[in-house]
């Protein structure tokens, strides 16, 4: 045993003058009385007539002397050495993502992994630094750089899990920071695994601590309402993520109401799918997994056991083609796509005054814009962007294409454009395709309202004769006339995400109300409203700010986990971190294992039984037996 604080030691001197006092003689006054016989105990104490009495076995004296030396020693702050998985400077990995929700470890694995770090932080050594960075959607530092342990113990004890998956590469980003250039830096992960491939490497040695023991989990690993012939069809998707068959019931519910109930047998690492047809107008599907009656507990992790749907039927909206010679091409293809009923104006004319939902121009601008969406072909000079002069791309000139989801699917590679107007993008415009720098097809959002450019004439190009064009302006006419309210539409919202919620022309302000009934106000931009409170599972609704009132919603979205990371809570066996692959932890480094709050609690017991015994004063057992240990009476009573 050593100490941290070995200076407290000192205090012991303390003993000598406890036990001075109790040698001391008293000295009292004296009176005459008739008789002495009573008072024995008197009697003694007279005696004795030196200013020094001779010390005696005194059970105050020893109960206080082991008080002090009890208190000095806690002071003192002993510890003893004890192997532990990392000492010096630590960054811990706190896993908070959904699986750790799991039960097969009592009473979770996030609870259990607390105490793994509660023991990490007890056995950090005097020169020891901590830093504690919990790992969820949105990873955070609990504490930083600290060797205070009641620090650390009450970071530790306040984390909670989330229900989403968590951000690794965020995570290794903030314990990059956290370990700096320190040599001798340790990062340890407490985990059950299911990290993304190609994280980075971390500087320093990095350890894992497993948390978790059983695979068993059946989750929803998809579920949606999309249309057909005979109005919406449900698709559910049930995926066993154990190592054994498993049986469990789906339920079905259909705008709160129950609509189908069925029990699946799903085999071991299989997929089970079902597909249904829904009710006409349904707008809002939940499906449900509850184990059947007497059925082993083969689910340890709930978080997936829950899904929900929007439906979002295709857009049946209008849209407006202006010209002044037409354009076989736009006006084939506006005819083409599905649920857009196209008309056509010359551009002498007067814009009607009831609204479309698209307006199309084709070489021609109008002295008024409406605010509504815009598709802009070879455009002239306009108020919304500045137009120069008509420019002819080299033929070795290279068209480029942006990552972006409007390009999906998009094969550019034989595409050819004669000449094109020379328009530099706008600030409040993305470029998705250029060539030699400059834009030939861009996208954005002015005045709440969305706009894509071509900047060429369809006709001086060969893009209308490839596969590309349909996908193209299919893919553009989707993204103006959304049947979301939200921008992502058909892409699935995880908790943690943001999503951009597309107010209505004019609407200054969206209100969102969160499936357990919060209500948020967001003021509306020019991009749109950007909501990043989707922490909890469920259905959204999206409306006025004053929707909350007994208003209607104009639209939901629903945040689901389906992650398979998240709901294959088998515990992996080692971790792969940049190039190199890490087991798990043994404990081989030294570490100080301080016991002082024993000491101090010894102590307080002491100071009990010493209070005891001098309120006791002289008495004798009232009682035999150990009864009279507690039952006391007063000399001679």
């Amino acid at each position: 045993m050593s100490f941290l604080a070995p200076l407290f030691l000192a205090l012991s001197t303390l003993a000598v003058p406890i036990v001075i006092l109790y040698m001391l003689k008293l000295r009292r006054r004296e009176t005459e009385v008739s008789s002495t016989m009573l008072w024995r105990m008197v009697l003694r104490d007279r005696e004795a007539n030196a200013p020094w009495q001779r010390l005696r076995r005194n059970l105050l004296l020893l109960l206080q002397l082991l008080l002090l030396a009890l208190l000095v020693v806690a002071l003192a702050r002993p510890f003893i050495p004890v192997p532990v998985v990392a000492s010096g400077q630590v960054t811990v990995l706190l896993d908070a993502s959904a699986s750790m929700n799991a039960t097969d470890v009592q009473p979770s694995r996030f609870e259990a992994a607390q105490a793994v770090a509660r023991q990490l932080a007890n056995d950090l050594t005097q020169e020891g630094l901590m830093t504690i960075i919990l790992v969820g959607p949105q990873p955070r530092v609990l504490a930083s750089a600290t060797n205070d342990k009641l620090e650390l113990r009450n970071a530790i004890n306040a984390a909670q899990p989330t229900i989403g998956s968590a951000n690794w590469e965020t995570a290794f980003a903030l314990a990059a920071g956290a370990n700096g250039s320190v040599a001798n830096s340790t990062t340890v992960l407490i985990s059950d695994g299911g990290l993304p491939e190609k994280l980075p490497a971390l500087t320093g040695e990095v350890r894992y601590v497993p948390v978790g023991s059983q695979p068993a989990n059946l989750g929803i690993s998809a579920l949606s309402l999309r249309p057909a012939s005979g109005g919406p069809q449900l698709f559910a998707s049930v995926t066993n993520y154990g190592d054994a068959n498993a049986r469990t019931i789906l339920t079905l519910n259909l705008d709160g109401e129950l609509f189908n109930a069925q029990q699946l047998e799903v085999p071991a690492g299989k997929t089970s799918n079902v597909i249904v047809q829904a009710y006409e107008g349904t707008v809002l599907a939940e499906a449900v997994l509850s184990p059947p009656v007497g059925a082993a507990n083969t689910d340890h992790l709930a978080t997936d056991d829950k899904a929900w749907a929007v439906y979002n039927p295709p857009q049946t909206g209008r849209a407006l083609f202006i010209s002044r010679d037409g354009n076989i091409f736009i006006e084939q293809l506006l005819a083409a796509l599905p649920g857009l009923q196209p008309f056509r104006q010359s551009v002498d004319a007067q814009l009607p005054t009831d609204p479309f939902d698209l307006y199309v121009y084709d070489g021609v601008i109008s002295n008024t814009l409406p605010s509504k969406e815009l598709l802009l072909v070879n455009p002239p000079p306009n108020p919304l962007f500045t137009v120069g002069d008509v420019f002819t791309p080299t033929i070795t000139g290279t068209i480029t294409l942006v990552d972006d989801p409007l390009l999906s699917f998009v094969d550019f590679s034989n595409v050819h454009v004669l000449r094109a107007r020379e328009v530099q993008t706008p600030a409040w415009a993305r470029t998705l395709i250029s060539v030699d720098g400059k834009p030939l097809v861009f996208v954005g959002t002015l005045d709440r309202r969305r706009i894509a450019v071509f900047t060429f004439d369809l006709r001086d190009s060969d893009l209308p004769l490839q596969i590309a064009y349909p996908i193209l302006v299919s893919n553009l006419i989707t993204w103006l006339t959304p049947s979301t309210v939200i921008s992502e539409s058909g892409e699935t919202v995880h908790p943690g995400d943001t999503v951009t919620i597309r107010p209505e022309v004019g609407q200054q302000a969206v209100g969102i109300q969160a499936p357990d009934g919060q209500f948020f106000v967001a003021p509306a931009s020019e991009a749109g409203v950007l909501f990043s409170d989707t922490g909890q599972l469920g259905i959204y609704g999206v409306g006025t700010a004053s929707v909350q009132e007994g208003g209607k919603f104009a639209g939901f979205f629903a945040v689901n986990l389906f992650d398979p990371l998240e709901s294959r809570i088998q515990p992996a066996e080692s971790l792969t971190i940049g190039r190199a692959q890490v087991s798990p932890a043994v404990r081989g480094q030294v570490g100080q294992r301080e016991f002082w709050p024993y000491v101090a609690a010894a102590a307080l017991a002491i100071l009990i039984v010493e209070w005891w015994v001098y309120h006791r004063g002289s008495s004798v057992p009232g009682a035999s037996g150990w009864r009279g240990f507690f039952q006391r009476k007063k000399v001679g009573a």
